[in-house]
């Protein structure tokens, strides 16, 4: 019996649905389906009944999950505390600057804690990310390596929503509560690097809605983009990440609601063993 397979139907159980429940493990449906067909072989008992509404467990998944989700914190809080006695040097991790201002401080928050030095490196361009995890200057990073071929170690941590952002005088802002792609799809964007996640993510969208971005300003640096938002040089579209540090007074921020691309951010690291402790450590909810 393996945690994985518990995690699955915890997570199932909670939700009564394969579709959401595959969503928030961030794998396939199929690959949860088996995943519990598994667990079912190894108890020798059926753990849920299925139907056109979702699932429901059975006597014995309700006995299973009355018992087990005490078990599986007790077993990370005993993985945490043997990953901690594993003495490495100074962890590098590589990441967007978004992802260093607004995610990784309050995750490494417990860096102090478990006695471990990260030290986080900041980058514009994916390619640069993966020349230094190649070469070791880096250990991990975060991003979303979903359209990159690579053979590192990866595992999804979360996934994010897209937002149009634009100044509270732009003609867009009087959309009250959501906006669709046709109403803004050839106004002039500003826009991150070619070679950053949410730039390609960006640009995948428009070619689903056989569109192509018209790109006004480039600029590396998200806040930066923020910059010319507040001062209506242009509108953009950036992942939810952003939304936590602007002035709402300045900018509006809009849902889209037929933007279906979602940014996912992993965890890749070159090492396996460095990745699962990081993720042991500091990740895991």
């Amino acid at each position: 019996m393996r945690t994985e397979w518990l995690e699955a139907f915890l997570v199932t159980a909670k939700t009564k649905s394969l579709t959401k429940a595959s969503e928030q493990l961030h794998m396939t449906q199929p690959a949860l389906s088996k995943q519990i067909r598994k667990l079912e072989e190894d108890l020798g008992a059926t753990l849920f009944t299925r139907s056109a509404k979702g699932v429901e467990l059975t006597e014995a998944g309700d006995i299973l999950f009355e018992e087990i989700e005490p078990v599986l914190h007790k077993i990370r809080s005993i993985q945490k505390k043997i990953l901690s006695t594993q003495k490495t040097s100074e962890i590098k991790i590589g990441t967007w600057p978004s992802i260093s201002s607004f995610y990784l401080p309050y995750k490494l928050a417990t860096a102090k804690e478990n006695d471990r030095e990260v030290n986080i490196k900041i980058y514009y361009h994916y390619y640069d990310i993966f020349n230094y995890l190649h070469t070791g200057d880096i250990d991990a990073a975060l991003l979303d390596d979903r359209e990159i071929q690579h053979s590192y170690w990866s595992k999804p941590l979360f996934k994010e929503p897209f937002y149009l952002f634009v100044n509270h005088l732009h003609p867009l802002a009087k959309h009250e509560d959501v906006i669709y792609f046709n109403d803004f799809k050839d106004e002039p964007l500003v826009v991150l690097p070619s070679s950053c996640d949410v730039r390609m993510l960006i640009e995948e969208a428009y070619r689903l809605h056989y569109s192509q971005p018209n790109i006004s300003f480039e600029i590396d640096f998200g806040q930066s983009i923020i910059g010319f938002i507040s001062a209506n040089l242009g509108i953009s579209i950036l992942p939810e990440i952003f939304t936590y540090n602007i002035d709402r007074s300045v900018i509006k921020v809009l849902p889209i609601a037929d933007f279906n691309i979602k940014r996912q951010i992993s965890l890749i690291a070159r090492n396996p063993a460095i990745g699962k402790l990081l993720f042991t450590l500091f990740f895991h909810e």
